[in-house]
């Protein structure tokens, strides 16, 4: 039976990522595009497909039961001698960091250790020795405080862009939301990454995904799971939130889910969410156009929709009076909701 290489890893924010890239490519880092900048919880490990399940089981209980805490990058330091690296050394909540990979030492991927954990964030793994002593000066200070708020799983991909590690699921410090109760119960999820599991139950659904050149920087993503299901998603909402604007880019009901009021759910707490995140406003640019596949995705959840007209003279609009109904109200060829200030409370 196959094995699948995983990996249990943070991953800092956009903004230090970036730093962290610019150091590595003055480095001459070759992994630079195989792997992102990361802090490694559980190194990688080759499991079967019913143990990266049970991993997934375990990352969702450890993520619901975290506190958020700050980690703080830098200087750049070494092994050496013991291993010729470069890396960031990490400062901080320390305690709260150990205490986090501590829950995430065990079956099936409590491994015995090879050295005693030091955390850090690697630049390049192999230098030769002469070079490390000058290039600790590249970087003496620290960058920005990193908000530590979820966590990674990564697998190894071999086929793709010649082999790379890609983080194919996400789970944030926080419980996920119950909507639903005494009826259709849901779970409610708010992350800022495609995994796999959402990206296929799009595909599967004919539903396009963004385009890769697309620019998704502020991605967000509500997805809907059964409470007696978790882990499988049957909707999402995909956006991105800049500034005071969230755009609602795609979105998809598992079609043995649709009509019983799961996608308004997604789509209200995508709202929720993206007010959450200091947005005033919600569009949908383009719901009205006949080709468009966010119009029939939303015409196939729609409680609205008359099943015995014809399609092509009421899936416009359908899809117009389901957002609608989520508070959305026509700009041209657009919809807009202005959204409610959220208070943090």
């Amino acid at each position: 039976m196959p094995r699948r290489r995983v990996a249990v890893a943070l991953l800092p924010p956009a903004s230090i990522s970036a730093k962290i890239q610019a150091v590595r490519s003055l480095l001459g880092d070759p992994r630079i595009d195989r792997i992102a900048p990361h802090l490694t919880l559980v190194p990688p490990v080759n499991l079967a497909d019913q143990d990266v399940e049970q991993l997934q089981g375990l990352l969702r209980s450890v993520g619901s039961a975290t506190t958020p805490f700050t980690l703080t990058l830098g200087p750049m330091s070494s092994f050496s001698p013991n291993t010729p690296t470069l890396h960031l050394a990490v400062q901080g909540d320390l305690p709260a960091l150990r205490a986090l990979r501590e829950q995430l030492r065990v079956p099936p991927v409590n491994r015995p250790e090879v050295w005693p954990f030091t955390a850090h964030v690697t630049l390049r793994d192999s230098v030769p020795e002469d070079q490390i002593p000058p290039a600790l000066q590249l970087f003496t200070g620290e960058l920005p405080p990193w908000p530590v708020s979820r966590l990674y799983l990564l697998e190894f991909s071999p086929l793709k862009q010649g082999e790379v590690w890609l983080p194919i699921l996400e789970e944030p410090f926080e419980a996920p939301v119950v909507v639903g109760r005494g009826g259709i119960e849901l779970l409610l999820r708010t992350v800022n990454l495609l995994e796999s599991r959402v990206a296929q139950l799009f595909t599967g659904m004919g539903c396009q995904l963004p385009a890769e050149e697309e620019d998704l920087s502020g991605l967000m993503l509500v997805v809907a799971e059964r409470l007696e299901r978790p882990g499988v998603p049957v909707a999402a909402a995909i956006g991105t939130v800049a500034g005071k604007t969230a755009e609602l880019l795609q979105f998809c009901v598992n079609s043995e889910q649709r009509r019983v009021g799961i996608g308004r759910q997604v789509l209200m707490h995508w709202c929720a969410e993206a007010a959450r995140r200091g947005a005033m406003r919600a569009v949908v640019s383009h719901p009205l156009e006949a080709d468009s596949l966010l119009a029939n995705s939303l015409l196939a959840d729609s409680l609205l929709a008359n099943s015995l007209a014809s399609e092509a003279t009421t899936s416009l609009i359908s899809a117009a009076e389901v957002l609608q109904g989520c508070g959305f109200t026509p700009v041209g060829r657009s919809m807009l909701r202005e959204l409610l200030v959220y208070s943090g409370e």
